[in-house]
């Protein structure tokens, strides 16, 4: 992967009960300040592997003008 995976549209992201620690990971099992795939770009030296989109982001948007809802 040549750039940065985007938690926050990944499926194991989560936000956390912990103000300290706001953000984590269900896959690696963590919650941490920073965003998690630069906590593992950090501690590993290699982007995280486990990145895997959320279904509501894989789905295509195309806006049909002809839809009367729109309207």
């Amino acid at each position: 992967m040549s750039q940065r995976p985007a938690c926050l549209k990944c499926v194991h992201y989560k936000a956390s009960w912990d103000p300290n620690k706001p953000r984590s990971c269900s896959l690696y099992g963590f919650s941490s300040q920073s965003i998690p795939s630069q906590v593992v770009k950090r501690e590993t030296g290699v982007e995280c592997q486990g990145f895997k989109l959320k279904d509501h982001f894989k789905k295509e948007k195309v806006l049909d003008l002809n839809d009367d809802s729109l309207w």
